[in-house]
C-alpha cells in the first residue's frame, strides 16, 4: 500500500462534567493522508489541536466523527472503530509514539528513542 496512513474528517471534543456538560470542540475536519517514505509536520499555533490529533492517531483519545486508516501487517484497520486490543496490536507492531513531555532514562538520546522499533 502506497499510503499507510489515511485520516479522514476526523472530529474530538470533550466533556467538562464539571461545567453542566459543556462540550468543547477540539479538532473539527481534519483529513491529511500520509505515503511510504514521508515526511508530516503538524504545525500550529498552541491550543489548535497538535496533540490531541496524535493522541487519536495512537489510539489514547477516541475518535468521535470519521476514520484514522492505518496499514497494519496485511490488512487496513480503522483505528476509530477497532477494538482495544486491535489498537493495541497496532501500537506494538505499527505504530510508535514519543510524547512531547518525554521522560526516559537521561543518558538515552532521543535518537536511540526513535529508533527503537
Amino acid at each position: 500500500m502506497a499510503t499507510p496512513l489515511v485520516v479522514s474528517d476526523v472530529a474530538k471534543s470533550f466533556t467538562m462534567h464539571l461545567r453542566d456538560g459543556i462540550k468543547l470542540p477540539v479538532v473539527t475536519g481534519v483529513s491529511f493522508s500520509i505515503r511510504s517514505g514521508e515526511c508530516a509536520v503538524l504545525g500550529g499555533p498552541s491550543g489548535a489541536g497538535k496533540s490531541s490529533i496524535l493522541k487519536m492517531l495512537y489510539g489514547n483519545y477516541a475518535v468521535d466523527e470519521g476514520q484514522i486508516i492505518v496499514q497494519h501487517e496485511d490488512g487496513l484497520i480503522d483505528l476509530a472503530t477497532a477494538s482495544p486490543r486491535t489498537v493495541l496490536a497496532v501500537r506494538r507492531l505499527t505504530i510508535g509514539y514519543v510524547s512531547q513531555f518525554l521522560r526516559t532514562v537521561p543518558r538515552v538520546s532521543a535518537l536511540d528513542v526513535v529508533a527503537e522499533p
